[in-house]
């Protein structure tokens, strides 16, 4: 739970009342299961109001845009709502701090100096495993929402179609993959989670955001149909991705001839896929692919008969993934 949220759940449980906050790029409930239907926009143009059967309030200086929501059938002035926007105000405050110390230090561009200060100020947060939420589009308080009651978020940032988080949880991969899935299910969008890896300190965001990126990077290069990256476990597209160009053009003349190359955009580049993904087992990847496990092994046997690789050989095979790999990096 957030200090934002715990601060709400406090107050709603000291005014006997359902509250919501909602801002430009989230909105919390108390109780969290309480269903709210207001945007940020529709806050906007109806504070002061009864809307929807919700009271909308505001801080007076508008120094820190949100919005304090009372679940009542008709609008009042509320006296003890003025110090519970004061307390959310102060909260914010604190959020837009650690936001900035945030920001900085998955920059990295900081000097010696202010790392001790980026240390103290990022603790909070920390060791926590860094992710990049791609592919957003224009419902980044949505997503933002559903990511928010799938895992726990430490610290988090928004950068145009990006979501940048530092989270915790037991298993990051299955909270990530049923984030992944809970956003497809709930907003018909499918983003792309990546896990940078766990930083014990703030030095070492920096290097976890990198790898985020570099996660994506890899997706696109090599066409990966996961949604979930976890840097940790893409090391084969690592080693590949960074091969010695000459021996990139090895594999190339040695496997791709030109005849081979134009039999594998068909459904010989699909049984290959899909003959890796399920870890080399012939009765899987028949099944997967709707074949008779003999036509499977006939397509393996062609293959053989094309490149002197026999991929149902462990020896072979991870040879032909790798050369597989740099084929891939070249579309």
């Amino acid at each position: 739970m957030s200090g934002l949220q715990r601060l709400l759940a406090q107050a709603a449980e000291i005014t006997e009342k359902n509250m919501a906050v909602i801002t430009r790029n989230e909105r919390l409930v108390c109780p969290e299961d309480f269903p709210i239907d207001i945007t940020y926009e529709e806050a906007c143009k109806n504070v002061g109001k009864n809307y929807k059967g919700w009271n909308i309030y505001t801080p007076e200086d508008n120094s820190i845009s949100f919005f304090l929501c009372i679940s009542s059938d008709s609008f009042y002035e509320w006296e003890a709502g003025k110090l519970v926007m004061l307390l959310l105000r102060s909260a914010f405050e604190k959020n837009d701090y650690a936001s900035m110390y945030l920001k900085k230090a998955l920059s990295g561009n900081y000097d010696a100096e202010e790392l001790p200060i980026l240390e103290e100020n990022l603790k909070y947060c920390l060791p926590g495993y860094v992710l990049l939420i791609d592919n957003i589009e224009d419902s980044r308080d949505e997503i933002f929402e559903v990511l928010t009651n799938t895992m726990e978020i430490k610290a988090s940032l928004i950068d145009e179609n990006r979501i940048i988080a530092v989270a915790e949880g037991e298993n990051i991969i299955e909270s990530c993959s049923s984030f992944v899935k809970n956003v497809l299910s709930e907003l018909l969008i499918e983003c792309n989670a990546a896990i940078g890896g766990k930083a014990a300190k703030a030095s070492e965001l920096y290097l976890m955001y990198r790898n985020c990126m570099e996660a994506l990077s890899l997706k696109h290069i090599y066409g990966l149909a996961d949604n979930v990256l976890d840097y940790d476990g893409m090391y084969g597209y690592r080693v590949a991705y960074n091969l010695n160009p000459g021996l990139k053009e090895f594999f190339m003349r040695k496997v791709f001839t030109d005849e081979f190359s134009d039999m594998v955009k068909g459904e010989l580049g699909i049984t290959i896929e899909e003959f890796f993904r399920n870890n080399l087992n012939i009765t899987d990847t028949a099944a997967k692919l709707y074949i008779h496990r003999n036509t499977l092994l006939y397509r393996l046997d062609k293959i053989y008969r094309c490149t002197g690789f026999d991929l149902k050989r462990f020896e072979d095979s991870w040879l032909f993934r790798l050369a597989w790999m740099v084929f891939k990096e070249r579309q």
